[in-house]
């Protein structure tokens, strides 16, 4: 793959990922200072209630369009679109009959009607059109980015301006229907081929054995990804909640963003040199490096610096304790990293290492429960929860390596570093307060960055070539604007 297409498709996807989470980050915030505290709660149970329902019915869909063949892509795509439209209309059933319990659960048993409107949500987003998805196996990303942002920009705005004209929990709920109706009409405009529903049984036998354990995954996923947040919010109640959900969305946020962004880009790359293994060895060096890079520069950092940032952007309503953003940027960061050895998995195709890596996570999910109902903290709970994502990302690590002798030493070596600087990062902050001085908090996050970014530099001579790159890329286009 030219380097060239690699630097224009990365760039393409890393100014929509980064543009997607900015409006994100920017609608948290802002609903989170008009609404305060208990109603901000009330929200995040909203959008909880949704990306659950969605991680629990997750065939993996969207991984099946970059992993198969043309010829087998091509038969299976009516069969694609009648799974997502019968899983989106069978989500929305379930979240409607559920609705009662929900609001019980969060203790707020006046507000069914209010999850019940969640379960428009999937189906929706149900008659979305896969194209734009699809067109990332070639590396254009522009349909997908167009996509997405195009959805969210007027999502966001309706869910500020409810937000702000009423104070009320809706706002967030009034947002995400804007955005998924926008979304899906926009993925039909932006298709290269027609919406067809169909069955072909053929197709529908590859889908589900691709996808069956992606689906007992996202079970699993659910209780690890959103299980620290059901436990804060059905046992400490939505001011603990709201607090917890600040910190997270710097953290949850820079995972996801830099999650998807590594994973989309490598696995075109990984899945392009499955049959060549010293291409793959080449390859697995290169995306190793560059997630221990940029988990390195931007989420271990946050361990340090990310309680005082909350506190500033969110309001003095959301100051936490020094430790919670610590587990939770060290959770983030072994999120990102597990991110490349999926994409290990997804090219080999063996997607149950991905599962059982989902399982040991939910571990942490016990040791939370524990600790809330033994009367401790939240903090106790982001490091329950970051006990059982560095386990579970320290085991995917070795069954990566395992499956794949090309792909070991660079599983070895990101592993050490990643334990390395986890380790520093929990030390530093026990021992100094992030709270008592920015000039100093920011030169110890700068210690803790410095370690992963040199050895993810050492490690890949090809990552160093592609950064050499787009580094010249962009001193032209500086030159050229400058001569203008």
């Amino acid at each position: 793959m030219a380097q060239g297409r690699f630097c224009k498709a990365a760039s393409t996807l890393a100014f929509g990922y980064f543009a997607e989470h900015a409006l994100l980050f920017l609608r948290t915030v802002l609903v989170a200072r008009l609404l305060g505290p208990d109603n901000f709660g009330v929200s995040v149970t909203f959008v909880l209630v949704v990306s659950s329902f969605a991680l629990i019915s997750d065939l993996g869909f969207e991984k099946y369009l970059i992993h198969a063949r043309d010829a087998e892509l091509e038969r299976a795509r009516q069969t694609l679109a009648t799974l997502l439209l019968a899983r989106g209309v069978l989500l929305g059933v379930a979240i409607a009959l559920g609705a009662g319990w929900i609001a019980s659960a969060f203790g707020q048993p006046d507000l069914a009607w209010f999850y019940a409107c969640a379960g428009f949500i999937p189906v929706i987003e149900g008659f979305r059109h896969l194209s734009p998805l699809e067109q990332q196996r070639k590396m254009h990303f522009g349909p997908f980015i167009r996509m997405r942002l195009g959805g969210l920009i007027p999502g966001v705005v309706t869910a500020i301006a409810v937000a702000a004209i009423t104070g009320s929990y809706v706002a967030v709920a009034a947002g995400s229907l804007a955005t998924s109706t926008i979304t899906v009409v926009l993925s039909h405009l932006l298709a290269d081929h027609r919406w067809r529903i169909g069955f072909d049984r053929e197709a529908f036998r590859h889908v589900m054995a691709y996808g069956w354990p992606l689906l007992l995954n996202g079970v699993v996923i659910f209780l690890g990804v959103q299980g620290d947040r059901i436990v804060v919010g059905t046992q400490a109640g939505m001011r603990e909640l709201a607090g917890y959900a600040a910190v997270g969305a710097l953290t949850a946020g820079l995972s996801t963003f830099l999650a998807r962004l590594c994973g989309n880009l490598s696995f075109p790359l990984m899945s392009e040199a499955r049959d060549d293994p010293t291409l793959f060895a080449e390859r697995s060096r290169t995306t190793g490096a560059a997630t221990l890079l940029v988990l390195s520069l931007f989420v271990l950092p946050v361990g340090v610096l990310g309680g005082p940032i909350a506190a500033l952007l969110f309001g003095p309503g959301y100051v936490t304790e020094p430790l919670l953003a610590t587990f939770l940027a060290v959770l983030a960061s072994s999120v990102v990293l597990r991110s490349w050895c999926v994409v290990i998995s997804l090219t080999l195709g063996v997607t149950s290492d991905i599962l059982l890596a989902s399982i040991l996570r939910t571990g942490g999910l016990a040791i939370a429960f524990w600790a809330i109902n033994s009367g401790h903290s939240v903090v106790w709970v982001a490091a329950g929860m970051c006990a059982g994502d560095v386990s579970a990302t320290f085991y995917a690590l070795w069954r990566a390596g395992r499956r794949s002798v090309s792909a070991a030493s660079a599983c070895r070596f990101s592993g050490l570093v990643f334990a390395g600087q986890a380790a520093l990062v929990i030390v530093i902050v026990g021992l100094f307060d992030p709270y008592a001085s920015w000039t100093f908090s920011a030169v110890l996050a700068a210690a803790v960055s410095l370690p992963g970014t040199v050895f993810a530099l050492l490690m890949s001579a090809d990552l160093r070539r592609r950064l050499a790159l787009i580094a010249r890329q962009l001193h032209s286009r500086l030159r050229r604007k400058e001569a203008r």
